[in-house]
């Protein structure tokens, strides 16, 4: 399977908050960390269903719309709208998703928190 379907379908299960269905696309070593200070927020699948099922589970409107997507073999880039952040934050996102074996290994993000008056320009 293509990266871009590989991140299409770990982003709708994002968005389903089907927290089986997201980590079914996580490596057996993934992790994520913050792209900035390489903070790791997970490691391994058991880590992340524990951040990854406090977050669907404690914000209801959680949804990541897809502005733009860059794939590059098995690199793929994404500039994110998220909505519905931890506590309800509206956050601009980079994600930086490397895959092996069409799974996701590494994940690592650049967040920034919007106002809501802040416009996001697609290009």
């Amino acid at each position: 399977m293509k990266a871009s379907k590989v991140i299409h379908k770990f982003m709708a299960a994002y968005n389903e908050k089907n927290l089986e269905k997201f980590v079914s696309f996580m490596h057996p070593e993934f992790k994520s960390y913050l792209f900035e200070s390489q903070h790791c927020l997970c490691s391994g699948i058991v880590d992340a269903r524990k951040v990854y099922g406090k977050r669907f589970s404690e914000n209801k409107d959680l949804f990541v719309t897809t502005l733009n997507r860059i794939v590059n073999d098995n690199v793929v880039v994404e500039s994110q709208f998220i909505e519905g952040f931890d506590e309800g934050k509206t956050i601009h996102a980079i994600a930086i998703f490397e895959l092996q074996n069409n799974k996701v290994k590494r994940a690592s993000f650049v967040r920034r928190e919007l106002l809501v008056a802040e416009n996001i320009s697609v290009l």
